[in-house]
Order: C-alpha cells, then sequence, then structure tokens
C-alpha cells in the first residue's frame, strides 16, 4: 500500500548540482584569453617594426667609372742590335787536318824488298795557313825505310785548301804486317793531326814470302791509259779505262769461279789501252807468272792482245811474252817462265790492248800470281 501510494504521488523537482569551481574557470579562461589577445597583438607589432627596421633602402645606380687617363712614361732609348764578335780562336784550332783520300789501301800485300810510295789527300780544317816550314813526322811503327821528316808542300795551304802527301817505302825482307804512323809539325814545332789530337794517317801492308798475288795488290798497281792514271778501284762505266777485283767472277765459259780475279777495261777509243805497272820488286828465283784469261762472258766482239812485261831502273820497257784472245767460249791458261830476271830489281808491267774498236774489250785475269 505504501508502495502504490508512493507511486501515486507527484516527482518533487531534483536541483542541479552548482560546480562550484565554474567561476575559476570562468575567471581562467578570460585571462588566457586576455593574454592571447595581448601576445597577438604585440607579436604582430613586433612583426611590423621588424618589417619597417628592413626595409631596404633604394640602390643608387652604379656610376659609370671614368676612364683612368693614358700615362705617357718616359720612352727608353733603342736598343742597339748586338753585333756577335768572333769568339778567340784557341790555338788547338789553329792547325787541324781532315782526311780526304788515300792509295794503297790497308792490308795490301809487297814483295819482299819492294819500293813503293804511298800518298795522302788532306784538307786543312784550321784557323792557319800551312807553309813551307810545316813538315810530315814519322810518329811510331815501321819505318820501312821512309824518310823520318818530309816536307808538307811547296805552297802554302790557306785553311780550306788541301794538300796531297807522298812518302816513298820499301817492305821489309821477312814476311808479315807492317805500319808506319805519321803526324803533321807546324813552325813552332808542334806535333797535330785531325780533330782528335791523338789520332794519325798511316800505311799498313803485308809481306807475302813465297807467292806474289796480283788480285791482293790491286790497288798497289798504278793503272793508267792514255787518259792518264786512273782510280783503284774503277768502275765498269769509266771510259778512260778501269780495273777492280771480284771475288765470284762469272768466267767466259760461263760458269762462275770462286778464285778471286781482276776485271780490266780497255779506253774506249780506237787501238785503246789499260796498263797496269806493280811497284818495284825483287823477283824469286824460278819465279813464273800465271794466270788464267778470259773476255767477259757476254762481249762477243771481244779481241785483244795481252802483253807482259818488266822495265829495270829507267830503261826502256821489255817484253817477255804475250797472248791473242778473243771471245770463243774457252780460257786461256797462262803459266809464263821468269827465270831471265829471277833476283833482279824489277816492275813488272800488264797491259791490255784493243785490237781496232774497243768494243766488248773487257778481259778477265783469273788467279793472277808471281810465284816460284
Amino acid at each position: 500500500m505504501v508502495l502504490l501510494v508512493s507511486a501515486c504521488q507527484p516527482r518533487a523537482n531534483i536541483a542541479t548540482p552548482t560546480d562550484v569551481l565554474n567561476p575559476v574557470r570562468t575567471d581562467a579562461a578570460r585571462t588566457v584569453e586576455a593574454l592571447s589577445t595581448q601576445i597577438v597583438a604585440t607579436d604582430q607589432a613586433a612583426r611590423t617594426q621588424t618589417a619597417t627596421a628592413f626595409v631596404p633602402s633604394p640602390v643608387p645606380p652604379t656610376p659609370v667609372p671614368t676612364p683612368a687617363p693614358t700615362l705617357s712614361l718616359p720612352t727608353d732609348p733603342p736598343v742597339p742590335t748586338a753585333v756577335l764578335l768572333p769568339s778567340p780562336t784557341p790555338f788547338s784550332s789553329c792547325d787541324q787536318a781532315a782526311f780526304i783520300d788515300e792509295t794503297i789501301p790497308d792490308g795490301s800485300q809487297f814483295p819482299p824488298g819492294t819500293g813503293f810510295t804511298k800518298t795522302w789527300t788532306l784538307r786543312n780544317t784550321g784557323s792557319c795557313t800551312w807553309n813551307a816550314d810545316y813538315d810530315v813526322v814519322f810518329t811510331s811503327g815501321n819505318r820501312m825505310n821512309a824518310p823520318e821528316v818530309v816536307p808538307l808542300s811547296k805552297e802554302s795551304v790557306p785553311p780550306g785548301g788541301s794538300v796531297i802527301i807522298s812518302v816513298s817505302f820499301t817492305t821489309p825482307k821477312d814476311g808479315g804486317s807492317y805500319r808506319a804512323d805519321f803526324k803533321l809539325r807546324n813552325a813552332e814545332g808542334v806535333l797535330f793531326s785531325f780533330k782528335d789530337p791523338s789520332q794519325t794517317f798511316w800505311v799498313e801492308i803485308q809481306v807475302m814470302t813465297g807467292k806474289i798475288d796480283l788480285v791482293a795488290m790491286a790497288c798497289s798497281i798504278r793503272w793508267t791509259s792514255a787518259a792518264g792514271e786512273l782510280p783503284c778501284p774503277g768502275l765498269p762505266s769509266d771510259s778512260r779505262g778501269f780495273a777492280y777485283t771480284d771475288f765470284a767472277p762469272l768466267l767466259e765459259n760461263g760458269t762462275r769461279d770462286d778464285e778471286a780475279a781482276i776485271w780490266l777495261g780497255v779506253q774506249q777509243i780506237q787501238d785503246g789501252y789499260l796498263r797496269g805497272t806493280l811497284p818495284l820488286m825483287v823477283i824469286p828465283e824460278n819465279a813464273k807468272f800465271s794466270t788464267i784469261l778470259g773476255c767477259e762472258s757476254d762481249q762477243k766482239s771481244c779481241d785483244i792482245t795481252f802483253r807482259l812485261s818488266y822495265q829495270e831502273g829507267d830503261k826502256p820497257l821489255v817484253e817477255i811474252a804475250h797472248w791473242h784472245k778473243v771471245w770463243d767460249r774457252t780460257l786461256l791458261s797462262i803459266d809464263q817462265d821468269l827465270s831471265t830476271i829471277s833476283g833482279k830489281s824489277v816492275r813488272i808491267i800488264l797491259q791490255i790492248e784493243a785490237n781496232g774498236s774497243y768494243q766488248d774489250d773487257i778481259v778477265h785475269l783469273l788467279a793472277p800470281v808471281i810465284a816460284p
């Protein structure tokens, strides 16, 4: 009953509880709002002030530089072109020589007791003139009976000029190699030669005993024609005549030999000739002259006479023998006795002569020797 009566009674109003902290929160919010407003205002003022402080001033236009006035420096006087004066010539270059040519090649062979003359051609490459007071002086080696001093020249030899020096020798009696060295000497007695002052000019020979090999001494032979003295070795194209050695000659019969030969060509004129005069020599006892004579293999018009002679001193030439040779594909063997002149000091003379036309007149002396 009680429950029913209570349910039927009207609900009393329930009072809403009061937030005692609300006034505090309200004051705090207002304080925060006021502070925020102040901060924003302060920040805006600061930004405005900063912007105002950093506004760049207008940049004035860059002034165009005024060209600096050209300074006129004092002009130095012109420097004169240097004139190169010749350096003082040292004494060593006053007298100096250079080699040009020589006869009697090194290693040329001679019999014992043979006389011969060697020549050298030298050029004056110094600054002093060579005169009659200059000499050729033997300095070392075997003099081979040559003078110790030979006058250099009767004529003056200026710088750039050349001189031919001739010295006579006699080969020793014993076989072997021999050499003689020479230098030049000026008027003050000072020896000199080439750019290298230790160098000399010389003659160097072989003395043969028992057999005289004419190929080995080919350029010790004096070769001449009607045109005069000829060089050795010569050239087949020399129209004056020629002589040269060949160590594998092609012979007239078409075979190539392994023995050395001397090729001889006459002067290219009608009845032309070529003469070879051997050095003065003592002919060995029971000696013979031997060789094989033939024309050049393809020179079918070859027609020559070969003469063997000798000369004693200044006496006229004496013919020992002669042979006639034409091109016929055969070889002519020569074995001539020299007993009539054994022991004599003579010059042996070889001569080929064209029988009329000189056309194709080229011959070989294969293995020519004078031997017992």
